[in-house]
């Protein structure tokens, strides 16, 4: 049997980063190194952060297609990618879709994917696969994790900070700054608390990040409509006691044990929680040491091994 490439495609700026992208590229190098054909095309040419390892897989145009190749598309499905996809091509066409709420304002369907020639959709997590399976109608929707690497993420000594980012969803339209209310809240209810540093993680290297997460006490969860939610798992892994909001496909991770998971609604309650954890770091207490254990578990389950393996099966057999 005759096994063809594996083609991730990329139409976002060479220099734009996010979790999306850096997921594909991670599933890229997995790939290769287990021995797949692995290509990634990015028209403008590689992306500077990328790592020497990851380089070669990019290329500027694709050609040749034959029935034995995969492209896999992103659930973005506008510009040149819509194209694509409706375009009938050699290759075969799988959708990662790495956040499912992106994906339903392109209004798919079953009707639309069987005609686009799609062979199969992924997820990243479990949560978004039986969204997907519900809404849509799918059979199967097998799951390819995105990658947490304890070797970056990882704890270091610890100062009293709250990291954060904000909801990516922002440029949607105008919402809540949520990260300021609950800053505001905090200090207004609990004045002992005001001289914590807040560091926003935005415009960040991942070594930064990283490096950020592992010297802070606490990571603020802000994920609205996630497929998975990684700032939470990377603040596990980097030893930080998460707070905050699942998302939605965080509840594939998020338990009591792990982590203060609150609704959206439920600021007060957000910022109660801070009070405690920051009280509990500067006196001690055994009950944040096993949330800690805990969370360190969680994201071990993401780790790049694990992550490989799943790569390998789910790609092994959509290429049989």
């Amino acid at each position: 049997m005759l096994v063809g490439r594996i083609i991730f495609l990329n139409c976002f700026p060479r220099d734009y980063v996010s979790g999306g992208i850096k997921t594909m590229y991670q599933h890229a190098l997995l790939l290769r190194r287990a021995g797949f054909q692995v290509q990634v095309l990015q028209a403008d040419g590689v992306p500077p952060w990328l790592s020497p390892e990851v380089a070669p897989m990019v290329c500027g145009s694709i050609s040749n297609l034959t029935p034995q190749d995969m492209l896999v598309f992103p659930e973005v499905l506008d510009g040149w990618y819509g194209e694509m996809m409706q375009a009938p091509l050699k290759a075969r066409k799988v959708i990662f879709c790495q956040n499912p709420y992106y994906f339903f304002t392109y209004k798919p369907s079953l009707q639309k994917l069987r005609q686009w020639g799609v062979s199969r959709v992924l997820a990243p997590g479990k949560e978004t696969a039986l969204m997907l399976q519900r809404v849509l109608g799918l059979d199967e929707v097998p799951i390819t994790s995105p990658v947490v690497d304890s070797r970056l993420f990882t704890p270091r000594r610890k100062k009293l900070q709250i990291v954060f980012s904000h909801w990516k969803w922002a440029r949607q339209g105008p919402l809540p700054d949520y990260a300021g209310m609950i800053q505001e809240m905090l200090r207004t209810k609990y004045p002992q608390c005001a001289d914590v540093p807040w560091v926003l993680l935005k415009d960040r290297s991942e070594k930064e990040v990283a490096t950020l997460m592992g010297e802070s006490a606490i990571c603020l969860s802000l994920g609205r409509l996630e497929s998975l939610g990684m700032t939470a798992l990377e603040g596990m892994s980097a030893g930080c006691v998460v707070v905050g909001f699942h998302g939605g496909g965080g509840r594939d991770y998020a338990t009591t044990q792990n982590g203060f998971w609150h609704s959206p609604e439920d600021l007060e309650q957000v910022v109660d929680s801070l009070a405690l954890v920051l009280s509990a770091f500067s006196h001690g207490n055994a009950m944040l040491t096993k949330m800690l254990e805990h969370g360190l578990e969680t994201a071990r389950q993401y780790g790049p091994d694990q992550a490989s393996e799943q790569l390998k099966r789910v790609y092994g057999q959509l290429q049989m």
